[in-house]
């Protein structure tokens, strides 16, 4: 049975309170006592910083928040949250409790008969075959859905399911399905406030009745995986957005095959004949002979009065019954098998529509909405497969529902009460600062780490501004050092006056803060007022119900933006260290240093500015080799170097008309990639090109033979004669000698008769034109 049989009704769950927290009211934090605060702030600019430690009492942002949206958690067809089909990794609040109807319509004609069987009189026990023409086909449904949060974490949920159907071309031309039962439960990661990804798992069963029954016959299990991703909760610091996408994967192990076996079985007996039921039925009795893969795609805008969504669901047929589908027994006229079905019999539909929630705002309405969605089938709906129920062409649903949050009214008691007795909140001070490279132009320093000196504080780190803030300090002089990947140490200071309002002799701002710099490396110039704010070392502002702010600026000296180079020297076919081989970086300033290995084949470049640079290698006996390093600042690196033995028998000679290469150049298959046991050879190449300077032009030719198309084999080849020039001008080649052209399957040697003919046609030259 495809997962859309599946309806629920659970049992009624008790609610566990939530904690209350009357963010409304609650007083800000006061200066520490003990040198430890918790704080977390957003600048009007944008940025954020926060420290930790005792003090503070956090906002309530976490699982146990009372949050009104959540009312607007509603029910699946199932009765777990989400959208009509697709669960959401999610709940409302503790203490959540909802009930909904929904109402499902279709009606058309030729739908599951373009050429039926008409019968004439038969029973459930006697089918019979008179006519064929198309038929004519409605299907009503009712759902009452009912589910509560009774934990963080959890959600129980189910469905009650009454569904008509009605073919006149069936037998009966009616079918009832009376109360078919589900039962689940939806596990999934408490509710917080800034995060945007959630997950979670459900499991639920269907309980079904056969035709005519009272009592349940067979039983189908859903299991699934639960992902949201709901960006309406952002990260601390960031702007939410009014969307939420959901993703499922589940698998069905469907029983309602037993329910038509039971009527076959019954026409069997009668008619002393083996017959199938017809897909008229399988749509009736809802009825699938196979289990299914079920995946849902969901996504949903989120406003206060109305959140509209679209998702697509799939269930793919996986035949774990080993249903046997014999079209000779079946009289499902142009009913496909599984084993030969395509995706057009696979079941699927795109659902759109919206929940309105048009009375959001009035107290005793909160918890009511709407709901109007669409199907429309995207397979299943006209090619079938006897092992599957069909899929409507299209289906309207209509819902209303509604949620209660009994920890709503408690909670906002709670908030009254503590605003009524609230105290004015003491005085918050702050230090905000910015950290940038030492000068008068300097640039700020991201990810810089701030820490508190004389305090046991956590320290912070600046954002992509190079801003940083405290949470709320007691008066006093505060020291913190500053470091930063590619800079210097460095120090900075600020005071907090004491609040001095109201005394002889002093102005309402008490007396200002000081500030001073000390960077570890020379002294830089004061830093000139920042651009958005107070200059450093400003008194605390005086807004009233604004908070004391401090600014200070931290300058930092770079460091050297160079690398070392440590590399080896090593034979490539030994493996043996090579001692006195000279090496050769060229920078990327385009200086030149050379030096030679130790006895253990080792060497070390310092200083090297940062970029990409050459290294070449040579030595007595052995064929010159180069390769290429890109240094990052102040960052080591090790490279290993492996030079080929001069051959005692030259694998390349100068011919009038190319420069021979004894050996083919070996290529990773279907590539332009030379593969490593070609190298020596294309460094005895170079090494020829470098001791001739007098043949001044070489056309790099690639070939291969006529296997796969011209195009295809003319490309390969162009590639293939630019990688071999490419590794002969990092070779010490001057490029401009060298040119590159690939001929495809052109210009064969031989014909491509044979396996080893091809090998011969398969070969890049080196061929002399100037």
């Amino acid at each position: 049975m495809r997962y859309s049989r599946h309806s629920a009704l659970v049992a009624a769950l008790a609610f566990a309170r939530p904690s209350i927290a009357a963010e409304s009211a609650k007083p800000s934090p006061s200066p520490q006592a003990d040198g430890q605060v918790t704080a977390s702030a957003s600048l009007a600019d944008g940025f954020s910083a926060s420290t930790s430690g005792s003090s503070q009492k956090d906002a309530p942002d976490g699982p146990e928040q009372f949050d009104p949206r959540g009312q607007q958690e509603e029910s699946t067809l199932w009765g777990a949250t989400g959208l009509v089909r697709t669960y959401a990794a999610d709940s409302g609040a503790v203490g959540t409790f909802r009930l909904g109807l929904v109402g499902s319509y279709y009606t058309g004609s030729g739908f599951l008969c373009g050429d039926c069987a008409q019968p004439s009189t038969a029973t459930l026990t006697t089918p019979a075959i008179v006519t064929h023409d198309s038929d004519s086909v409605s299907q009503v449904g009712t759902r009452l859905l009912i589910s509560a949060t009774p934990l963080p974490f959890l959600e129980g949920y189910g469905a009650l399911r009454f569904q008509s159907t009605s073919n006149d071309h069936g037998n009966p031309k009616v079918i009832d399905t009376v109360g078919d039962t589900t039962l689940g439960v939806k596990a999934f990661m408490p509710r917080d406030a800034h995060r945007v990804l959630g997950f979670g798992g459900a499991v639920d069963t269907t309980l079904v009745s056969s035709p005519g029954g009272v009592a349940f016959d067979t039983a189908n299990v859903g299991i699934r995986a639960l992902g949201t991703a709901d960006f309406t909760r952002a990260p601390e610091g960031q702007n939410p957005i009014p969307l939420r996408v959901h993703l499922n994967f589940g698998y069905v192990f469907d029983n309602s095959g037993k329910l038509a076996d039971d009527i076959e079985q019954k026409w069997e007996s009668t008619v002393k004949r083996e017959q199938r039921i017809s897909r008229i039925e399988r749509f009736g009795h809802d009825i699938n002979r196979v289990d299914h893969f079920i995946t849902g795609l969901g996504v949903e805008g989120v406003w206060s009065w109305v959140r509209p969504f679209a998702e697509w669901t799939l269930d793919i047929p996986v035949n774990r019954q080993s249903h046997y589908c014999g079209n000779n027994i079946s009289r499902n006229v142009g009913d496909d098998c599984l084993s030969r079905a395509g995706f057009a019999e696979t079941p699927s539909r795109v659902t759109l529509g919206a929940r309105l929630y048009p009375w959001g705002a009035a107290d005793w309405l909160r918890g009511l909405g709407f709901l109007a969605a669409v199907d429309v089938g995207t397979g299943g709906t006209s090619s079938f497969i006897e092992e599957t129920t069909p899929e409507r062409p299209w289906a309207i649903h209509v819902g209303v529902s509604w949620a209660v949050d009994s920890s709503a009214s408690l909670h906002e008691k709670v908030v009254e009460k503590v605003v009524e007795k609230a105290l004015p909140p003491p005085p918050v001070r702050r230090i905000e600062g910015v950290v940038k490279q030492a000068g008068e132009n300097g640039e700020p320093i991201a990810n810089a780490v701030v820490r508190y000196e004389n305090k046991s504080i956590t320290g912070m780190v600046t954002n992509e501004e190079g801003k940083f803030q405290t949470g709320p300090l007691d008066p006093g002089e505060y020291r913190f050092s500053v470091t930063a990947e590619g800079f210097h140490d460095g120090e900075c200071r600020a005071t907090i006056a004491e609040d001095l309002a109201g005394k002889p002799g002093m102005d309402g701002a008490g007396a200002p803060a000081k500030d001073e710099r000390k960077p570890a490396a020379p002294a830089a110039p004061a830093a000139p007022a920042a651009k958005d704010g107070p200059a450093p070392g400003a008194p605390p502002t005086e807004e009233p119900g604004a908070p004391k702010i401090t600014t200070v600026s931290c300058e930092l000296e770079p460091l050297p933006r160079t690398a070392t180079i440590n590399g080896t020297v090593r034979n490539a076919d030994t493996t043996l260290f090579v001692e006195g081989a000279t090496v050769t970086i060229t920078d990327p300033l385009g200086r030149q240093l050379a030096l030679k290995t130790d006895s253990e084949g080792s060497f070390r470049f310092g200083n090297v500015p940062a970029g990409k640079s050459k290294l070449g290698v040579e030595a007595d006996g052995y064929l010159g080799a180069a390769t290429e390093l890109t240094l990052e600042p102040r960052k080591d690196v090790n490279t290993q170097l492996a030079i080929h033995e001069r051959p005692k028998t030259p694998n390349v000679v100068i011919t009038p008309t190319e420069i021979k290469l004894k050996k083919e150049v070996h290529f990773l298959h279907g590539s332009a990639e030379v593969l490593p046991d070609s190298m020596a050879l294309l460094e005895e190449a170079a090494d020829v090109l470098k001791t001739h300077a007098d043949i001044t032009g070489i056309e790099v030719q690639g070939h291969t033979d006529d296997t796969g198309t011209p195009e295809i084999n003319q490309k390969l080849s162009t590639d293939r004669a630019n990688a071999v020039r490419q590794i002969l001008v990092e070779n010490g080649v001057d490029a401009s000698r060298l040119t590159a052209k690939g001929y495809g399957q052109d210009k064969p040697l031989v014909p491509n008769s044979s396996p080893k003919n091809k090998a011969k046609n398969r070969r890049v030259q080196l061929v002399i034109v100037k």
